[in-house]
């Protein structure tokens, strides 16, 4: 059986509480007029209090622009994977602004085709656990693959003071250029 319920203009309904139940595989569906060359109308779900979308299976929300905004706080959690993509043919990114950035994780992996780029215009900071009991952890910064001869460079540079400690120290030249350690080279500067 079908029930239709048609307006020119427009159809209200309320109540006290409202139970819409699709019992087959077509659903249930909302929309506005398909006809992409009418006049068609926005789709507004609001709430006085919450609104809360689930699904048993997936569910996706698309859109030529889709703008999520919280006035207070917001979370996005998940029990699998959680991925921030775009598409690679176009010219778009991923931005993160906030006065604060902050990332909790057992293992942490920035990685570019091309280039990485780490700016700051304040103090940066890397650090591995200055913690005793893990005292045997290594940070490494490396270019290139030593054991394939590949080239790669990598500069230190400071405006005023370059400080570097450890326990022990070990620096090691593989090719002819050895190792070199000068002030400025030239002859006027102090």
């Amino acid at each position: 059986g079908v029930i239709s319920l048609e307006a020119g203009n427009q159809l209200d309904a309320s109540a006290g509480s409202t139970n819409i139940v699709a019992t087959n595989k077509e659903g249930i569906k909302l929309t506005t007029s398909g006809s992409p060359d009418s006049m068609s109308g926005s789709l507004s779900l609001s709430s006085g209090r919450d609104v809360e979308l689930t699904a048993d299976a997936s569910a996706k929300l698309g859109g030529s622009g889709v703008s999520v905004v919280s006035g207070g706080s917001a979370s996005v959690e998940s029990q699998g994977s959680l991925a921030l993509s775009v598409d690679e043919s176009s010219s778009g990114g991923v931005d993160v602004v906030a006065p604060s950035v902050s990332a909790k994780t057992e293992n942490l992996s920035l990685a570019g085709t091309q280039a990485v780029s780490v700016e700051s215009v304040g103090d940066m900071k890397m650090s591995s656990s200055q913690s005793s009991i893990l005292a045997d952890q290594t940070m490494v910064l490396s270019v290139g693959a030593a054991e394939a001869s590949e080239s790669g460079v990598i500069s230190l540079e400071a405006g005023n003071q370059l400080d570097a400690s450890a326990g022990s120290t070990n620096i090691v030249a593989t090719n002819k250029e050895g190792i070199k350690l000068t002030t400025s080279g030239s002859p006027d500067s102090m």
